[in-house]
């Protein structure tokens, strides 16, 4: 006996008004800016009635804080809107996204430190207590989710089914580029290294359609730069961060990255920069074999 086929549930908004793309850009960025908002009152009270003592209490609260309720905040826009599952943020494969990720961000930021130390520009001098790379880990956890999440995730997946590829990865840049124009210290290198920086990332989404690639090499180069090589100017607090590693930065500007530190050199740029047109690169391949016509042996 034939099954009748489940009817589609109609959607909270009307179909001609989620046709728009600028309105599902706005809708969705709402949405998770709702759940950034009440993350950070919640935060605001927890520091007021003095239940955060400390820097890595104040990161955890805050990893535990704000990694759910944007992530619930987004998943509730898909189920209204989209009417799906966030499969940008699934868990098959996750593990190994994350640890790629996570290993490939540790080593581009060891690959730009190392050359800064060949060439003299760095030099360690002196250690802290491995404490501090429990808030440095929380911390940059919980900023790459709710970046990823919103610029990539929401950005340029959305843009990019209206736009194209490329057109949605040119606005993501700029808008990433601009986000970062308020950090201590900016200028038009850091403003370069971080649309390099929004490039990688955006490779990595590419690549594999999800976000937990990108969420790692996010996570994993703000960990190496805040918690573990001690390069960290200032966050935006304006109050130095203290890493693993005690070191000095010598040199000019366009090796050092000067008031904004390690991430607006030249050389963390020219690093960022190659690695994230290698990702580009195997996420055109990755997209010429899946339109590849099966059984061509081409």
């Amino acid at each position: 006996m034939a099954t009748q086929a489940r009817p589609r549930r109609a959607h909270f908004w009307p179909e001609w008004l989620l046709s728009n793309t600028l309105f599902r850009l706005l809708c969705a960025a709402l949405f998770v800016g709702a759940g950034f908002v009440v993350a950070q009152l919640a935060l605001n009270g927890l520091r007021a009635a003095g239940v955060l003592a400390g820097r890595t209490q104040l990161s955890l609260a805050a990893f535990a804080l704000f990694v759910p309720l944007t992530y619930g905040a987004y998943r509730m826009y898909l189920a209204l809107a989209e009417q799906r599952a966030p499969a940008e943020l699934g868990g098959a494969g996750a593990a190994r996204e994350l640890g790629a990720g996570l290993a490939g961000g540790l080593a581009l930021f060891a690959l730009v430190i190392g050359a800064l130390w060949l060439i003299g520009a760095y030099r360690v001098v002196g250690t802290n207590g491995w404490a501090v790379l429990v808030a440095a880990l929380a911390s940059a956890s919980a900023s790459a989710f709710v970046q990823e999440l919103l610029f990539r995730g929401v950005l340029l997946r959305i843009a990019s089914a209206r736009l194209g590829a490329w057109p949605a990865i040119a606005l993501s840049l700029l808008l990433f580029g601009a986000a970062h124009l308020a950090g201590p210290g900016a200028s038009a290198l850091s403003t370069a290294g971080a649309m390099a920086a929004g490039l990688l990332f955006a490779g990595a989404f590419m690549c594999t359609g999800r976000l937990w690639l990108a969420i790692g090499l996010h996570a994993a180069w703000d960990f190496a730069n805040d918690g573990v090589f001690g390069v960290a100017v200032a966050g935006m607090s304006g109050q130095p961060i203290p890493g693993l590693l005690r070191a000095e930065l010598r040199g000019p500007d366009l090796l050092t990255g000067g008031a904004f530190g390690v991430e607006a050199s030249a050389v963390a740029v020219a690093v960022v920069l190659l690695a994230a047109l290698a990702l580009l690169a195997q996420a055109r391949r990755v997209a010429l074999r899946q339109d590849q016509p099966s059984g061509t042996g081409v």
